[in-house]
């Protein structure tokens, strides 16, 4: 790498630290761009050169979060049993965000939204690729009924996990990894074989 893009790549992640710094104490909508910039030591043209928006911060937020979380189903076998995987992949969702929830409404929004201009696009991001091969392998080991294409089944998991992330923002009287596995536990009893 050269020291050129070492430099660039280091004032990248300062603009994008000093960035979430702000957006926790400040909020994303009260956030200003120049007070970014001043803690960042760079100029306001130097910001938008990295980020075009302050939604595009948060979505370097959501992919950090879906490469961790990518990280962690890899470690899985392919054969890992579904409940066994969405329950690896809730306790990861818990991991990273009980501990740093102010960022969650606004991140989770963005998220939203990204994921509403990529629907037809399965491998728009990481972590819909790596839940959907998951879904197709759970799919062909008759673990789940196959009423949805896997695809379908892999986007409402995220859908339901962001929302119970949403509600679990709003009222913290449970830990987010419990909240996250009750909305698990409802999610799998509707997928699951029906006994025959």
């Amino acid at each position: 790498m050269s020291t050129r893009e070492a430099q660039r790549l280091e004032t990248h992640q300062r603009i994008y630290s000093e960035a979430l710094a702000i957006f926790r104490r400040d909020g994303v909508a009260a956030c200003r761009i120049e007070d970014i910039a001043a803690a960042a030591g760079v100029s306001r043209g130097a910001f938008y050169f990295h980020f075009p928006t302050k939604e595009h911060v948060l979505l370097e937020r959501m992919r950090e979060t879906e490469e961790l979380l990518c990280a962690v189903l890899d470690v899985l076998p392919p054969e890992t049993p579904l409940a066994q995987t969405l329950s690896t992949l809730t306790a990861g969702l818990a991991a990273i965000w009980e501990p740093d929830p102010e960022l969650m409404p606004d991140v989770t929004s963005a998220a939203l939204r990204y994921t509403a201009t990529t629907m037809h696009d399965q491998e728009a991001t990481p972590l819909r690729a790596a839940l959907s091969a998951r879904f197709k392998g759970a799919v062909a080991r008759g673990e789940v009924e196959a009423h949805l294409a896997p695809e379908v089944l892999s986007d409402l998991f995220l859908g339901h996990m962001l929302a119970a992330m949403l509600a679990w923002y709003g009222s913290r009287q449970l830990p987010l990894r419990t909240m996250l596995d009750a909305v698990t536990i409802l999610f799998w009893k509707g997928a699951e074989p029906r006994a025959r």
